[in-house]
């Protein structure tokens, strides 16, 4: 009698194909990375640092309100009105330092130092001050200005960088969870043969056309798939649990995770084209154009030479210089002379340390610290660039070994074919089919390994590009 059975197997279950039941849902990889990038917490924090950047810029500007200013004393004593100062002014700050101010000032009283005396109906003043040497070309003020401005340009690298290491982890929980899945897949498929097959061989025992062997044979198999499909089912379920810890709600709660829910077939879907392969040095030399961590160190090394320039004013004496126009009512069109010869107020200030010896370490500090993040810039770089052609190389290799499995997978199914043909004819036994069986299985899992590998690795290329969230 001929073994027709197994032949129907091989027409039935030709390549492990999907099992996939019409009531899964499709998780595919651009909905994953669109649910993380929207949805998770880390994402919402990393949204969170250019609005911080923002209100940086906004109190540094702060620093270029103008002010009003209001003074009142009164002293009486024993009913005597003894004096009383009324002060009113308003300040300007500008850039370079200068501050434009004007007020009126009113002074009444029978005990009023000469000095503070001034018109029954009080005394107006419009003036300037102006550093000449320290603090003419930078100040605290523009310093604090500039590095705001910078951090506000640099809080979109940093946003990018938290966002990149984000998606990076997610890709890889998710082509880990995708290959859990086929995995289990093809040993459900291959537990759901077995079982076909021990049923068939106990049938033909019974009819005498087989030893009873077989049934042996037959029932080891069905048992060791059985626990490779335990032991798949097991890491699908966990690498799904760790895949929800990626899924959220908008409403800031974890989404849960849902066994009904699969992963797309295991293909590029999240850019529109594979990588250029040939691409390496050109991308590698434009890294420092578009590669998060770099361009941030550019940043930190324009705000480190502010505080540089900041450092440099350090060096320069102290030489402010100050001048306010007097007049009564405002009225500064008055015959009272020009502009230095009545009428006015002028004042100098200068001072200097002899040795500016805490002046000159800052200085030497801040070069220093320069130059350890210039070194430390040009050591990532470095890395990076080491590290995408790694990622290229790998790509090269995984492409390749994923196109030599496949073909191998047609050659395993053609043994395995041929194996079953000789077993039907009487001219083979079911140890030998199972053998050529178990071939067949381990390389299709070993092209579905691969594959996920594959991916994996283009992401983390796609990370070291700096492109992964963009």
């Amino acid at each position: 009698m001929k073994f027709g059975w197994l032949g129907i197997l091989v027409i039935c279950f030709p390549g492990w194909a999907l099992s996939q039941s019409d009531s899964a849902r499709v998780l595919s990889v651009n909905d994953f990375i669109g649910i993380v990038k929207k949805y998770h917490p880390i994402a919402k924090q990393a949204a969170l640092i250019p609005e911080q950047a923002k209100a940086e810029l906004l109190i540094a500007r702060g620093g270029w309100d103008p002010k009003i200013y209001s003074d009142y004393n009164r002293k009486t004593y024993d009913g005597q009105n003894y004096y009383s100062y009324f002060e009113n002014s308003m300040s300007v700050p500008v850039w370079y330092g200068i501050e434009i101010k004007g007020g009126y000032d009113f002074v009444y009283g029978g005990n009023i130092n000469n000095e503070s005396k001034l018109p029954d109906d009080g005394l107006g003043y419009l003036g300037i001050s102006v550093p000449l040497l320290k603090n003419m070309l930078m100040d605290k003020q523009r310093a604090v200005l500039k590095q705001a401005q910078i951090f506000q340009n640099a809080s979109e690298q940093q946003r990018l960088i938290i966002l990149n290491n984000l998606l990076l982890e997610a890709l890889k929980i998710y082509y880990d969870w995708s290959y859990a899945y086929y995995e289990y897949d093809i040993y459900k498929i291959a537990t759901e043969v077995a079982k076909v097959r021990f049923d068939a061989t106990v049938s033909t025992v019974n009819l005498g056309d087989r030893a009873a062997i077989d049934t042996i044979e037959a029932l080891t198999q069905l048992q060791y798939r059985q626990f490779q499909l335990n032991e798949a089912r097991l890491k699908f379920l966990n690498s799904g649990l760790e895949l929800s810890n990626y899924l959220w709600l908008e409403n800031n709660l974890p989404r849960g995770f849902d066994t009904a829910i699969v992963p797309a077939p295991l293909n590029s879907d999240y850019v529109d084209a594979e990588i250029d392969l040939v691409q390496a040095d050109k991308l590698a030399n434009e890294l420092t154009r578009q590669q998060p961590y770099l361009l941030n160190y550019q940043y930190q090394l324009q705000q480190l030479e502010v505080e540089r320039k900041l450092k440099l004013e350090n060096l320069k004496p102290v030489l402010n210089a100050a001048y306010n126009v007097l007049s009564e009512r405002f009225n500064f069109r008055s015959n009272s002379g020009i502009v230095f010869s009545n009428n006015y107020k002028l004042g100098l200030n200068f001072s200097m340390p002899l040795s500016f010896m805490q002046a000159r370490g800052d200085l030497k500090l801040m070069k220093i610290k320069i130059q350890e993040k210039q070194l430390e810039r040009n050591l990532k770089a470095q890395e990076l660039a080491a590290k995408l052609k790694q990622g290229f190389n790998e790509l090269i290799v995984l492409r390749q070994q994923t196109a030599l499995y496949t073909e191998s997978i047609n050659g395993f199914k053609n043994l395995f074919d041929g194996e079953s043909t000789r077993f039907n004819n009487g001219e083979s036994s079911l140890f030998l089919v199972n053998a050529r069986e178990n071939r067949y299985l381990e390389a299709q899992i070993k092209l579905r390994e691969l594959q996920a590998k594959y991916y994996k690795t283009e992401a983390a290329v796609k990370w070291t590009i700096g492109n992964i969230a963009q």
